[in-house]
């Protein structure tokens, strides 16, 4: 894994990575790829099965994906990103032009989820290059800063997503109530 380089300014420089796999681009998701955005989002929530809140998947989750997922790709203030190899789907990301808390700044900020790649096309630059498609989106609506989740026992995302520059700041904490 190639990590960007954080400037002085806390920063992350985003170069060219030239491992990337000369067959693969990032795309803005339409709603002609709807059935793969359902796809490759449940595929990640089924991949962390073992998570205390993602294990809880509802029976009719692809039918209740597609109504969510179909609004989210009509949403003027967001973006689902497609990575495709050689014309096949292998990674998704969405981004979301967020609403920061009233009385802290920024008052708005990116907000990255929904991120996966397909097994097969890891460690081949396909999250690199959504994150940076990400990263130039919110740039140009003039937002500095990005936020996300991820799953706190996913070592690989963990060290992902700090080698991006992100870092820990807050902690999500679930109490089930009887």
């Amino acid at each position: 894994m190639m990590e960007h380089p954080v400037r002085d300014d806390g920063h992350v420089s985003l170069e060219a990575d030239a491992r990337l796999d000369a067959g693969l681009i990032v795309r803005a998701a339409t709603m002609a790829d709807l059935a793969v955005v359902i796809e490759l989002r449940l595929a990640l929530l089924r991949e962390h099965a073992k998570n205390p809140i993602y294990r809880r998947l509802r029976p009719d989750a692809p039918a209740r994906a597609s109504r969510l997922f179909a609004g989210q790709l009509r949403c003027p203030s967001e973006v689902t990103f497609l990575a495709e190899s050689n014309g096949a789907a292998v990674g998704v990301l969405r981004c979301v032009a967020s609403a920061g808390l009233p009385l802290l700044f920024p008052a708005r900020h990116g907000y990255i989820s929904s991120v996966y790649v397909v097994p097969s096309a890891r460690r081949h630059g396909v999250l690199r290059a959504l994150f940076t498609s990400a990263i130039e989106w919110c740039r140009a609506r003039g937002l500095r800063e990005a936020r996300l989740h991820n799953a706190v026992e996913n070592e690989t995302a963990n060290a992902v997503w700090d080698a991006l520059g992100f870092r820990v700041v807050e902690h999500l904490r679930v109490c089930h109530l009887s």
